[in-house]
């Protein structure tokens, strides 16, 4: 049976959320928490995986850990390509880029804490073992996995499981505090408190018919999936080069070549971006080029993507690393998820003139899961998304990649000086960087807000 191989798992994971959605379905009180359906099937995955497999085969899980993350690792980068090559709609409001400000702002205060608990509580571990924190939470599984596992020789073999782990923790963070949250305001200002959490898209799209000859939704899609495979390949063909560039310079060359390699979606997105341009450039020139991006088909290849990666991710927790940084764990997902709620209300009624409680309880389920828990925790006082706040957020969310590359580098700079003389103060120059960071965007973003620039 070599020939299934991979595919075992893709099945794995569809049969998994299969569960997980007639679960939620069906099962009374399930959707009373916010959970996405992918986190879900993983976890049902997980815990068959943790509880049968010693009995079974004497492993610690049923799941090839290597393989798994591989699937994450290009699910991830898929998923951030056809999101890149979406078209916008919506013209850039300055709004948009104080949303993005503040999201980026946060993930840096979710860093500074990761950092700050390591240097007073857990000096005998990595830095960067606090910094996931703000990859897990602010970013989801998929990156904190690949980010994670290139600093497993600096975490004991356990950076990918922690990494996922603080998504987990962030998910079950935001799906349980969020929905408390909606209750009091509920209560206190009278908000219609929803019977269920559901995770519609807020995304509709009208499709013509005149014949069935004219029915082209496959021709639509398969379009879509060539060009996010030719776009893959030129990441594929980058890293390629780069590697044969690189392995003259030793250690060194090795290094950069595993910050590309684990930053394979941001090639992605540059080449994305550029080839939105080329059509943009066409356009202009009388071109009729519109058919080559389908922001419909795009959402959807961009949701499959992501519900694998989050699925496929949880899957590849095992228990080894608790004994090491269980408590570690714990502590830093409280502290850097208290931290994000109060920080988020308090800036949300600064910086924003109208739907302050919106801003706040979308973004909390944002920058502790991922955007479809911000969406489905907004829906809780706002069903039909009749304010702007759902488009702003998802907006914002694309600005906020490219605010957040300088703070990508800064988080970098323990693992480059890894055990050198010198690494305790490199560790302290990262958290310089990321509490500079945070105060800067706060300040700007609170100026803003004085002057009603987000009105």
């Amino acid at each position: 049976m070599e020939e299934w191989g991979i595919i075992v798992y893709f099945l794995l994971i569809g049969v998994l959320m299969f569960v997980a959605k007639i679960l939620k379905t069906w099962l009374p009180g399930i959707n009373k928490v916010v959970i996405p359906t992918s986190l879900l099937g993983g976890t049902i995955g997980l815990i068959i995986s943790l509880v049968f497999a010693p009995i079974i085969i004497g492993e610690d899980t049923f799941i090839d850990v290597d393989l798994m993350g591989y699937i994450v690792y290009h699910a991830l980068a898929i998923g951030f390509i056809s999101l890149a090559l979406k078209r916008s709609t919506s013209k850039i409001k300055k709004k948009i880029w104080s949303t993005g400000m503040l999201i980026t702002s946060t993930y840096a205060l979710q860093a500074a804490i990761g950092i700050l608990l390591v240097l007073f509580l857990f000096s005998d571990k990595f830095v960067g073992s606090g910094m996931l924190v703000a990859l897990g939470f602010g970013q989801g599984p998929g990156l904190a996995l690949s980010i994670g596992k290139m600093w497993d020789a600096m975490l004991s073999g356990n950076g990918a499981a922690l990494g996922v782990s603080y998504a987990f923790l962030g998910f079950v963070f935001g799906g349980t505090i969020g929905v408390l949250i909606i209750n009091v305001m509920s209560r206190r200002k009278g908000y219609a408190k929803p019977k269920n959490y559901n995770e519609e898209g807020i995304g509709k799209e009208t499709i013509e018919i005149d014949t069935v000859k004219e029915i082209s939704l496959l021709d639509g899609l398969t379009t879509q999936v060539i060009i996010i495979s030719i776009i893959y390949g030129l990441v594929y063909v980058t890293l390629l080069l780069a590697n044969v560039g690189l392995s003259g310079l030793g250690n060194i060359g090795d290094t950069i070549f595993g910050l590309l390699k684990g930053f394979n979606f941001i090639i992605g997105i540059m080449y994305a971006l550029l080839y939105r341009q080329i059509l943009y450039w066409l356009e202009r020139r009388g071109k009729n080029v519109r058919f080559m991006t389908n922001n419909y088909m795009l959402s959807n290849i961009t949701s499959i993507a992501f519900n694998i990666m989050i699925a496929g991710s949880v899957l590849t927790i095992t228990l080894d690393f608790l004994a090491t940084y269980g408590v570690q764990l714990i502590v830093t997902a409280i502290f850097a998820g208290a931290a994000t709620m109060l920080y988020l209300r308090y800036m949300t009624n600064k910086v924003y003139g109208n739907y302050q409680d919106y801003y706040f309880i979308g973004l909390f389920g944002m920058l502790t899961g991922v955007a479809s828990t911000g969406l489905a925790l907004l829906k809780g006082i706002d069903p039909n998304l009749e304010t702007p706040v759902a488009e702003e957020m998802v907006l914002g969310s694309g600005t906020a990649i490219s605010m957040a590359l300088p703070l990508f580098a800064i988080l970098f700079i323990p693992s480059l000086t890894y055990g050198g003389e010198n690494e305790l103060l490199w560790s302290i120059i990262a958290l310089v960087g990321c509490t500079l960071y945070t105060l800067i965007f706060a300040t700007i973003l609170l100026i803003r807000g004085k002057r009603g620039v987000n009105v």
